[in-house]
C-alpha cells in the first residue's frame, strides 16, 4: 500500500513539473521533506530532481525565445535627424517622422515714376508648416502636412497613404500634387530661389485623387485620376476631374553629374459654366500684387497644360529649364498661353544640387557653422517669360530677369537674398510697369 502511495505521490509530482516552473522552488523543498521523511526512496528522489532541472531548462529557454520576439516587435528607436524626430520599431515595421517648416520673408519694392499700381514694402511668414510621415505594416505609407499660414481646409498641403507592396509600383491616394512640372515637383525649401519664375503661373497643384508610380535610377514615371481640391465647395453642378502624368528620364545621374529631361500633361475638365483663372505676381509674394493676370475666363469647358523640362548638374554647376502651355477650350474661341524660364546656379564652397526620383533635395553644407565651417554659398540667375495674351484676353506678357545669392550655414538653415528686374509688361493692368524688388528669406527646415 506503501508502495503505491508512494508511486502516486511521485507522479503528481512529475505532473506539476509539466505545468509552470513558478513551483520549481516549492516543488524542491516538498521534495526534500518527503525524502526526509521517507516518503520517497533515493532513486525516486534523483529522478524527481533530474526532472525539475530538465523542466527548468527547457522553460527558461522557451522565455528566452518569447523575449527575443517581444524585443523586436516591441523595443522602439528615437533619433533626431536636422532637427525632425523620427522613431521607429527594432524590425523596422512602422516608423514616424515629425519635421517642417518655417520661411521669413521681406520685401522692398522699387516703382518708376508715374506707376499707378503701390507695391507695398513689408514682411510675411511664408509659410509655417508642420508634417507627420511614415511607415506602418511594411509595405505601406503616410502623410500628414498642415500649413498654419493657412486656415482650416485651405491649410491641409498633404493628405494621403501609399501603398508600396508591388515592388517598384507605388499607389498613392488622398491630397498631393498632380505630376506636373519640375520646379513644381521640387519643394520650395529646395528651390533655387525664394519664389518659382513666372510659368508656375500654370502649375497643377494639389487635388484629392489616386496616383501610380513607378521610381527607378535613371527614370520615373507617374499617372493619377484626380477631383477638386480639397476646400472646393460642394455646389448644384459637379466638380471638375482631370487626369495628369509626368515621365522623367536621366541618362546621367550621378552625385555630383546629372542630364535630365521630362515632359508632362495634365488634363482638367470643368462644371458647367465654369471659370479659369491664370495669374503670377513678380517672383515675389509680399505686395500681392499681380504682373500678369486672366482675370476669370468664363464657359471654359477644359483646359490641357503640357510641359517640357531639362536640368543637369556638373559639380557645383547647375542649370534648369522649363517651357509651358496651356491650351482652353471655352464657349467661342478657344484659347492659347505659354512661357518658359532657364536658370543656373553655381555653388562657391563647392557643393552640388541633390537629384533623386526626378527632383531636387536638399542642400548639405561640407563646412558647417557651428564646426569651424563656412556653411555652403551659391550664386544664382534666372531669367523668365509669360504670354497671358490671346484673343479677347489681355492677361499681360512680362519678362524678367532675377539674381540669387543663398547661404546654407547647415543643413536646417537657409538664408536668401533676390533681387527681381521686371524687364517688360505688354497689356493687362500691368501694363508698361517695370518695378525693381529686393527680397530677403531665413528659412529653418527640419
Amino acid at each position: 500500500m506503501m508502495h503505491i502511495k508512494k508511486s502516486v505521490l511521485a507522479g503528481t509530482i512529475c505532473s506539476l513539473l509539466a505545468t509552470s516552473i513558478q513551483a520549481a522552488t516549492e516543488l524542491e523543498t516538498l521534495i526534500e521533506i518527503l525524502r526526509t521523511n521517507g516518503s520517497i526512496d533515493e532513486d525516486q528522489y534523483g529522478r524527481l530532481k533530474k526532472e525539475i532541472k530538465i523542466n527548468n531548462a527547457r522553460t527558461a529557454s522557451e522565455k528566452n525565445v518569447m523575449k527575443t520576439q517581444l524585443d523586436k516587435s516591441t523595443s522602439v528607436t528615437v533619433t533626431i535627424n536636422k532637427g525632425g524626430i523620427s522613431a521607429k520599431n527594432r524590425d523596422g515595421s512602422f516608423n514616424i517622422k515629425i519635421g517642417g517648416r518655417v520661411q521669413i520673408d521681406a520685401a522692398s519694392y522699387d516703382t518708376e515714376t508715374g506707376s499707378t499700381t503701390n507695391y507695398g514694402n513689408g514682411t510675411e511668414i511664408r509659410r509655417a508648416r508642420l508634417y507627420v510621415q511614415g511607415k506602418m505594416y511594411n509595405d505601406w505609407r503616410y502623410k500628414l502636412q498642415y500649413d498654419f499660414t493657412s486656415t482650416g481646409k485651405a491649410g491641409i498641403k498633404d493628405a494621403y497613404v501609399s501603398y508600396r507592396g508591388l515592388g517598384d509600383i507605388s499607389i498613392k491616394l488622398g491630397n498631393f500634387k498632380d505630376p506636373f512640372m519640375l520646379q513644381e515637383q521640387t519643394s520650395s525649401k529646395y528651390i533655387t530661389f525664394t519664389e518659382r519664375a513666372l510659368p508656375d503661373a500654370f502649375s497643377a497643384g494639389r487635388h484629392i485623387g489616386i496616383m501610380t508610380s513607378t521610381t527607378h535610377k535613371y527614370w520615373t514615371a507617374a499617372f493619377g485620376l484626380f477631383g477638386d481640391t480639397v476646400n472646393t465647395k460642394a455646389t448644384s453642378e459637379n466638380e471638375g476631374w482631370g487626369v495628369g502624368g509626368r515621365l522623367t528620364h536621366a541618362p546621367v545621374n550621378k552625385k555630383t553629374s546629372i542630364i535630365h529631361f521630362g515632359a508632362a500633361a495634365n488634363y482638367r475638365t470643368s462644371s458647367a459654366g465654369s471659370t479659369v483663372r491664370f495669374k503670377q505676381q513678380a517672383e515675389t509674394h509680399i505686395a500681392g500684387v499681380n504682373i500678369v493676370d486672366t482675370g476669370e475666363i468664363s464657359l471654359v469647358d477644359d483646359y490641357l497644360k503640357l510641359g517640357l523640362e531639362f536640368a543637369a548638374v556638373a559639380g557645383p554647376f547647375s542649370t534648369q529649364a522649363e517651357y509651358l502651355t496651356v491650351s482652353v477650350s471655352r464657349a467661342g474661341e478657344n484659347l492659347n498661353f505659354d512661357g518658359w524660364y532657364a536658370e543656373a546656379a553655381y555653388f562657391l564652397t563647392g557643393e552640388s544640387r541633390n537629384y533623386k526620383a526626378g527632383k531636387f533635395g536638399s542642400i548639405k553644407p561640407k563646412m558647417i557653422v557651428g564646426r569651424e565651417g563656412i556653411g555652403a554659398w551659391q550664386i544664382a540667375a534666372r531669367y523668365s517669360t509669360i504670354n497671358l495674351n490671346d484673343a479677347d484676353i489681355n492677361g499681360g506678357e512680362a519678362d524678367i530677369m532675377a539674381l540669387g545669392i543663398n547661404w546654407f550655414p547647415a543643413p536646417t538653415l537657409r538664408f536668401s537674398a533676390n533681387y527681381v528686374k521686371v524687364l517688360n509688361v505688354q497689356g493687362g493692368a500691368q501694363n508698361n510697369q517695370e518695378p525693381n524688388l529686393v527680397q530677403v528669406r531665413a528659412q529653418w527646415a527640419f
